[in-house]
């Protein structure tokens, strides 16, 4: 019996990251979202300051996008691995794997998205 080659031994880490990636992404995005937009905004009101709407927008959505390259990034490492799986060995989890980890990069991106929707449509700080 042949050692396993590299790609092999990468393939299950490579699922996983596959499947938990998308939703830790769409968190971060959520999480830093309201925490970027209710800091800047408690910090210049304190001030006695009106805050720059449009820079905390731009911050907000730049983070947003790159999140959702992550998680894009993701679903791609889980469509490769789901192909290889089908290929070598059709009844291995790891295409279960795959195809769940593109299931849920294009659940959560579309998520991440209505997350940097909302600065582009709603006051930022309101």
């Amino acid at each position: 019996m042949a050692a396993p080659g590299p790609a092999r031994r990468r393939s299950p880490a490579l699922a996983l990251v596959g499947v938990l990636l998308p939703p830790v992404a769409w968190l971060c995005a959520l999480g830093l979202s309201y925490l970027v937009q209710d800091f800047a905004c408690t910090a210049y009101a304190s001030a006695g300051h009106s805050p720059p709407a449009t820079v905390i927008g731009a911050v907000v959505v730049g983070l947003d996008v790159v999140l959702l390259a992550l998680a894009v990034s993701a679903g791609i490492m889980a469509w490769r691995v789901h192909r290889q799986a089908r290929d070598t060995e059709p009844s291995s989890p790891l295409g279960f794997l795959g195809l769940l980890g593109l299931l849920l990069s294009v659940g959560f991106g579309a998520g991440i998205v209505l997350v940097a929707v909302n600065p582009l449509v709603l006051e930022v700080c309101a």
